[in-house]
């Protein structure tokens, strides 16, 4: 392996504080934003080193709907009658939430239960009823690989 292969294996010093937070945590994060990372960065310069990382394989997340609205099939489907809405009555009242304009997840109707918003969620997003304004980094954990390399760093 050259010289430039190695640095480019090597992870980044706020990678690196990244992986070390996450390993202090247990292993796992909710979110991101969650990870007390004391080397000064913006939340974009975090989510790249996550991608980074990921795509090392040394960490591993999901992408949580943080903030969408209805798209004009969503606003339609809002003014028919009752008896041809085909969707579920929690996705109802999540169309319903967002009449307004742009929610969050926690601004969702409260009867709609909160473990299971994201996938009623990413559903009404493939039926085109919503539109995803922006995505958050969620449910980060180390892979072996990330252990392995963080023992052996």
């Amino acid at each position: 392996m050259s010289a430039t292969q190695t640095t480019s294996l090597a992870p980044s010093s706020l990678e690196l504080a990244l992986l070390q937070q996450l390993q202090a945590a247990g292993g796992t994060c909710t979110a991101l934003t969650a990870l007390p990372v004391e080397q000064k960065s913006s939340l974009r310069q975090r989510e790249r080193a996550c991608q980074n990382l990921r795509d090392r394989g040394w960490l591993d997340y999901d992408h949580d709907i943080v903030q969408f609205g209805l798209t004009l099939t969503g606003k339609t489907l809002l003014k028919l009658s009752l008896s041809v809405w085909p969707v579920t009555p929690d996705e109802l009242l999540i169309l319903r939430s967002c009449q307004g304009g742009r929610i969050h997840p926690d601004q969702i109707h409260r009867r709609v239960p909160v473990y299971d918003r994201q996938r009623l969620l990413e559903r009404l997003t493939e039926q085109g009823l919503i539109v995803v304004y922006r995505r958050a980094i969620a449910n980060l954990h180390l892979t072996a690989l990330g252990k392995q390399s963080l023992l052996s760093g």
